[in-house]
């Protein structure tokens, strides 16, 4: 009888800790069929996380959008050596396509911006199955202007 009332706690001690959010920041998200051009909104409580595209062909555009812009600069880094033999991801925040900069052999970044993150994901040619974007967020903190009092 006591190993099943543990078992049971260590159950409902699982099923609250998933409830509670702890587990919150990745996400998976998966896009049916969406035409080229097409924007899809990450959720922004998804700090990292990953995008499957059903059958890619064109451009997936993707829009990050922190859950608190104030003071917080983000950049959105994708994981890049496993499909870069299959898409380019350009950063098109400020409305021209900027290559997003790489900064390890397995990442790519796009730039730090406030407001959100628009980048696309262009397929190198149509493909024929499901493939998986990589992608987490990186923060910084903007310090606030210091005043200055001359007495």
């Amino acid at each position: 009888m006591a190993s099943l009332a543990s078992i049971l706690f260590i159950l409902l001690l699982c099923i609250v800790i998933a409830k509670s959010g702890f587990f919150r920041s990745t996400c998976e998200e998966v896009t049916y069929g969406a035409s080229s051009g097409q924007v899809y909104n990450v959720n922004p409580s998804c700090t990292q996380g990953s995008v499957s595209w059903s059958y890619p062909n064109g451009t997936l555009r993707l829009f990050f959008a922190p859950r608190e812009p104030k003071n917080r600069k983000f950049a959105v880094c994708f994981e890049s050596h496993a499909n870069e033999s299959t898409f380019d991801v350009l950063d098109v925040t400020n409305g021209h396509q900027q290559p997003c900069k790489r900064i390890s052999d397995k990442e790519v970044c796009t730039d730090y911006h406030i407001n959100g993150v628009l980048a696309d994901v262009e397929a190198k040619g149509p493909l024929r199955f499901m493939e998986e974007i990589q992608y987490r967020a990186v923060t910084i903190e903007q310090n606030p202007p210091v005043a200055t009092v001359l007495l």
